[in-house]
């Protein structure tokens, strides 16, 4: 980031007074804890972003205040509603940017996760953000989530599944929970709440060895037992089934 840069978005090295006391006063609010060093590094994080947008069109956020607000503060929505204890192993698939996985990670710092990207520009710009912010135990993984889902280092391997704005919702069913082991969940960003899914797609995620949760915000999904060796399948073909359920569900995330 050159010096011009830094002064156009206000990100100096330990200010972004402003930005900290808005993830502060977040989560206070919401009564998410999160560790000491945590406000700074989300800014941080946020200012990566906003810079490297000229670059690589990472997000449709302009300001520093509007990144931090909506890509940080945004993905740590399900921290209010499911715990993730110490140890738990994540994926975050269409990671983007980073999100929801870096702030997730900068959250809580004793999980560990695996950011899916597969546009290689963007890949590289997160393993960027993991080194210069020195966030441990995060790492990516640069290819696509229908083939790393169906490699025995990866496949049901995860207590924790993240998915914001990555498709719809029959398609991330089909990506994310091939990813879970038993007893993990998959978290899909989300205006809806589970109870408001369409048969087509409540069936779907029982096919997949999952079971949705009915309350929100955001959709839950529980793995109860192990998905089909057939799923996932190709991209193109889930979208087509996605597709049949209409419109509606088409573009939704």
């Amino acid at each position: 980031m050159t010096m011009n840069s830094r002064r156009e978005t206000g990100c100096d090295d330990g200010m972004f007074h402003v930005e900290q006391r808005l993830v502060r006063s977040w989560a206070q609010s919401a009564g998410v804890s999160l560790p000491g060093p945590a406000p700074e590094l989300m800014a941080r994080y946020a200012a990566m972003v906003i810079e490297a947008n000229e670059r690589h069109n990472l997000t449709g956020c302009s300001t520093l205040s509007e990144a931090v607000q909506t890509l940080v503060l945004g993905s740590l929505e399900p921290l209010t509603r499911l715990d993730v204890p110490h140890g738990t192993r994540y994926a975050d698939i269409g990671s983007g940017s980073g999100v929801p996985g870096v702030p997730l990670a900068l959250a809580r710092p004793e999980a560990s996760g695996v950011l899916v990207e597969a546009q290689a520009k963007r890949a590289e710009f997160i393993v960027r953000v993991i080194e210069d912010l020195r966030i441990p135990d995060l790492t990516v993984e640069c290819g696509r989530v229908e083939d790393l889902a169906r490699t025995a280092r990866l496949r049901e391997s995860f207590d924790a599944v993240f998915s914001r704005a990555f498709g719809p919702v029959y398609v991330v069913l089909e990506m994310g929970l091939p990813l879970l082991k038993v007893g993990g969940w998959l978290y899909i960003y989300s205006k809806r709440r589970g109870g408001d899914l369409i048969c087509g797609i409540s069936d779907h995620a029982t096919e997949l060895g999952g079971r949705v949760r009915p309350d929100g915000p955001g959709i839950v999904v529980e793995k109860v037992r192990e998905t089909p060796e057939a799923y996932p399948r190709r991209y193109p073909a889930i979208k087509r089934e996605a597709q049949r359920l209409g419109r509606e569900w088409i573009d939704e995330t």
